[in-house]
């Protein structure tokens, strides 16, 4: 076998999925359907696995997959990174937790967080050990360099994630999109040149950033995600939206015929 050949950027088949959900799988009911009638037309013994990989907690996922607005996945990455769960036992994988190392100092956070002017936290829906949630409309770049140095300073190892112009989530340095997604890749032996991934929003990024991972940018896409990958062959720039955006991805990648 010419292991050169192999390794080639798309030469693989594709033996994982992970799609963010909000912006992405949803906002379009039509489009939502379409995916949920192709996906679940493909061969269940031959289609990739699904994972749903989105900011909405674990449980929230599941009540979509439950009102069927999307089809069964196998595993779901919630928290924006922060806690997985295998989706045909619905249960948690304590693993990921104890790997993302002990809850954040919350006290700690925010109080750097309260001298930022503009911030506010988010609902407590949207806050939990591993993972702090501020709105802070319109931040640039520096602005969130600065806020990642004063919490450096302050003793905090974090990760900070910026989106929509709008929401910054303080998680540990092992957490995130990407962070979560190839920790479920390395626990089932999938090598990322066999992984498509899907988003619309610059907490998706990371997904996109993993190397020799295969990506769909939606049309609907922000600027902030757009711009951040549109250069090189690995990621596909689809002309429709949301989920028919998806679908056109997974029709470039040969997911589907």
């Amino acid at each position: 076998m010419d292991m050169c050949g192999m390794e080639q950027a798309g030469s693989k088949p594709v033996r994982l999925v992970a799609f963010d959900i909000d912006g992405t799988l949803l906002g379009d009911d039509g489009a939502a359907n379409r995916f949920r009638s192709a996906w679940q037309a493909l061969d269940e013994s031959e289609r990739p696995l699904l994972v749903y990989n989105s900011g909405r907690p674990i449980n929230d996922i599941f009540s979509l997959v439950d009102v069927d607005q999307l089809p069964p996945p196998e595993y779901v990455i919630g928290g924006v990174g922060t806690m997985i769960a295998d989706a045909r036992r619905r249960e948690r994988l304590q693993a990921f937790t104890e790997a993302l190392g002990p809850p954040l100092d919350v006290k700690a956070v925010t109080a750097v967080m309260e001298t930022v002017e503009g911030a506010v936290p988010q609902a407590a829906v949207d806050q939990h050990a591993h993972k702090a949630s501020w709105r802070l409309p319109d931040a640039r770049e520096e602005e969130i360099s600065a806020i990642g140095q004063r919490l450096a300073t302050a003793g905090l190892d974090v990760k900070l994630v910026y989106s929509s112009s709008r929401d910054l989530d303080i998680l540990p340095r092992a957490g995130g999109k990407g962070s979560a997604l190839a920790w479920i890749c390395r626990e089932l032996a999938v090598d990322l040149d066999e992984v498509v991934v899907a988003g619309d929003t610059g907490n998706d990024r990371e997904m996109f950033d993993m190397p020799r991972v295969r990506g769909v940018v939606v049309a609907n896409a922000l600027a902030e995600l757009r711009q951040a990958v549109e250069h090189g062959s690995r990621h596909f720039l689809a002309r429709n939206s949301h989920a028919d955006g998806v679908l056109e991805g997974l029709r470039h990648w040969g997911v589907i015929g």
